[in-house]
């Protein structure tokens, strides 16, 4: 895979401060007066992560067998090497834990672990992300973020996109240790509708040529299979309703795996919130935050107050939860955080109170029909 086949723009090597990286995307963001044109309905589709031919099905194999417990554990589980701390006073529409398995959303809602190779330095970094199982007609297909199959910062970078990418749907990381060097993989206590890897990839033109927040599009289908099931995986899970251009600042709800603390505004080490509302994550756990949403005059997106940390990223934004069954309508996907007290400042787009879903529209319809209206299996040509 070379540098110039992927469509995001290669940044120069030149660092400068976050600050200024929040500034450009903030003046970019002010100078545009009006939604984002898509007049042409644009899909970008990334290099294939599984490409088809011969040996496709030994690719795909390699591609899952990469997450051993060691790995998963890096990626899947916080950096500050502690766990979870719930609220003093309680779990809290903010925030708080979906019973695991429960319902449709317990199985559609999973947690993504990628590998992200920096074009700049040649470096790879693990991460993780959160996406949902929707209906589609190969039965095969999972929405997430742009900004998790990959971004770029103009100018100051840095400029990643993903080479390895794996789906765990209905994601229990409960029994899942820390610190290990163990090789095996994971059972059906941590992934209990099996791993499956992510072969093509698809985001909006507008993401994948402005992939830094300030033009929006931050949304993305991925084709998945699994190695060892020939079953589409919305026969394992089933799949969320999805709808675009539905009407804004509804009520809402969002899923996700919230998993950093370190810019989680609710988070005890930064002591944003009173001490009852103070709450850390460690990964392990699908949460889920609802309130009225208003709209976002700037990025264009929908905003709930709530306090999903990132590793919620590209999780499912829905409107008509109906909590007793888990299903909704997917409407959108956690895309970035919200503080309107620093609206010319320079961390609001990066940690505050309230939480931005990119909200389907045209394009993003586009991507979703581009992915799934491909095989889910690839034809061997060989």
């Amino acid at each position: 895979m070379t540098a110039d086949a992927i469509p995001f723009p290669h940044s120069g090597a030149r660092r400068i401060s976050a600050a200024v990286v929040a500034v450009l995307a903030l003046v970019a963001a002010l100078l545009t007066t009006a939604a984002p044109a898509h007049a042409d309905n644009s899909v970008v589709e990334m290099p294939a992560l599984v490409p088809g031919g011969p040996d496709y099905q030994q690719k795909l194999k390699d591609e899952v067998g990469f997450w051993n417990l060691s790995k998963m554990a890096k990626a899947a589980l916080n950096n500050e090497d502690h766990d979870a701390v719930a609220p003093s006073g309680g779990w809290d529409a903010y925030s708080k834990p979906w019973p695991v398995r429960q319902g449709l959303i317990g199985r559609t809602a999973g947690k993504l672990l990628m590998e992200y190779k920096n074009l700049d330095t040649g470096a790879t970094e693990l991460s993780a992300c959160s996406g949902d199982v929707v209906t589609s007609a190969n039965k095969s297909v999972v929405i997430t973020a742009g900004h998790c199959v990959g971004y770029h910062l103009p100018v100051v970078g840095p400029n990643l996109f993903v080479d390895n990418m794996v789906f765990i749907p209905g994601f229990n990381g409960a029994g899942l240790a820390r610190h290990t060097d163990s090789t095996a993989l994971p059972g059906k206590d941590v992934a209990p509708y099996g791993v499956w890897g992510v072969t093509r990839e698809w985001t909006t033109d507008t993401w994948a040529h402005n992939g830094d927040w300030a033009a929006g599009g931050d949304m993305a289908a991925l084709l998945v299979a699994n190695p060892d099931d020939p079953r589409p995986i919305a026969e394992v899970t089933g799949g969320q309703k999805i709808a675009f251009n539905q009407p804004r600042a509804q009520h809402s709800v969002l899923f996700g795996y919230p998993t950093s603390n370190e810019r989680n505004y609710y988070s005890h080490a930064q002591n944003k919130v009173a001490a009852p509302l103070q709450r850390d994550y460690d990964g392990r756990t699908l949460m889920y935050a609802e309130g009225d949403a208003w709209s976002d005059p700037v990025y264009y997106n929908d905003v709930i107050t709530g306090a999903m940390a990132p590793g919620s990223s590209g999780g499912p934004w829905l409107q008509n939860f109906d909590p007793a069954t888990g299903e909704g309508v997917q409407t959108g996907a956690f895309s970035r955080y919200d503080d309107p007290g620093q609206i010319i400042g320079i961390q609001g787009w990066l940690i505050g109170p309230n939480l931005q879903a990119t909200q389907f529209g045209d394009e993003e319809q586009a991507v979703y029909f581009a992915a799934q209206s491909v095989n889910r299996q690839p034809v061997n040509r060989a």
